[in-house]
């Protein structure tokens, strides 16, 4: 009889230490490989998001236009009694208070529920505007602030403080084109060089006018599509819809002028009061230049602003959207927040 051969005993094979080590290499190689194009459509779906947000905001403003007589929705300066030409007939407005065009927007879209109750005829912080100015509008936050959504805002409107009290942020501002004007006033940007004309970028020219917040008289000579007080007719953007920019992305960054840049959000940031619903385009796109900054938390210099990489949105007067690279020529940049300069550009 044959006996058959005696088996090998079976051993456990594990991995080695230095297999163990190898796979480890490779699989943070493909992480690491991975990483950058998640990390892009991240930032791609944030964009889209913040995008559309400002689409939203042009149907919003548009839909004011069509049933306010061609007007677009404006901001409401508390006049200190003077509202003529403001207006009190459309809105019903009284003497006091200090509203956004954001907030009358918001009125005809999504967020009708959200504002409903707003009292024209009080103060911004008081009666039942005092709760309404603290709440969350999702679509005035871009997707890429990660700051709180409530702010303290000192400043709530011109006739009184915030007191200290948390309001609803707003990531988006409306143009008052290529102005220089009451807390608007960086005067640590200096006036970019134009050797065609030399005083279009002079603080207090024509070209680049000063307009107080609380001058009525003074509103007629500001070249944006928003203005501190009184409505913009459609028709008077001369330059045209499709190349006037109405609202842009304004992340209401701190500043500063001590390294490193303070992005967080500075003390006038709330959607309910007009002044910090409207910046000037005279701020470049992204001002993170230490030396083009005011002391810490300096209203004044903020401005157009994002936190996506390279450049930031606006919104075109007819209602499109683009996307504009922080490195804008400052004359482009010009020709494209006034409404009556009659430039050709081109930002392709």
């Amino acid at each position: 009889m044959v006996l058959p051969a005696p088996r090998r005993p079976i051993r456990d094979r594990g991995f080695t230490l230095v297999e163990l080590l190898v796979v480890i290499a490779i699989i943070g190689v493909l992480v690491g490989l991975l990483l950058p194009a998640v990390q892009s459509a991240r930032e791609s779906a944030r964009r889209s998001r913040c995008s559309n947000n400002l689409k939203q905001l042009g149907l919003g403003i548009h839909n004011v236009i069509s049933a306010q007589s061609d007007q677009f929705p404006f901001n409401r300066d508390a006049m200190k009694g003077n509202v003529t030409n403001t207006g009190s007939t459309l809105w019903g407005l009284s003497a006091n208070g200090s509203f956004s065009w954001i907030s009358m927007a918001l009125r005809v879209m999504d967020y009708d529920d959200a504002v409903r109750g707003i009292d024209y005829k009080q103060n911004s912080n008081a009666g039942p505007n005092l709760a309404i100015s603290q709440r969350i509008i999702p679509g005035l936050l871009c997707p890429t602030n990660s700051t709180q959504a409530k702010q303290v805002s000192t400043l709530i409107d011109n006739e009184g403080a915030g007191g200290g009290t948390n309001f609803g942020r707003t990531d988006y501002g409306g143009s008052l084109g290529h102005i220089w004007g009451g807390w608007k006033d960086c005067s640590a940007i200096p006036d970019f060089p134009d050797t065609r004309t030399p005083s279009r970028f002079t603080r207090g020219s024509a070209g680049t006018p000063w307009l107080n917040q609380q001058a009525l008289n003074e509103m007629p000579n500001g070249n944006g599509v928003f203005m501190f007080a009184t409505p913009r007719l459609l028709s008077e953007i001369r330059d045209g819809t499709s190349k006037t920019i109405a609202v842009v992305e304004d992340m209401h960054w701190r500043g500063g002028s001590t390294d490193p840049f303070d992005f967080g959000v500075n003390d006038v940031s709330s959607w309910m009061p007009s002044i910090s619903a409207v910046t000037s385009l005279r701020n470049p796109l992204n001002n993170t230049n230490l030396s083009w900054q005011l002391g810490a938390g300096d209203r004044r210099c903020s401005g157009w602003s994002s936190f996506h990489p390279g450049g930031a949105h606006a919104m075109y007067a007819d209602g499109s959207v683009q996307f504009f690279n922080e490195s804008i020529d400052h004359i482009v940049r010009y020709s494209l927040a006034t409404i009556r300069g009659g430039e050709s550009v081109t930002t392709d």
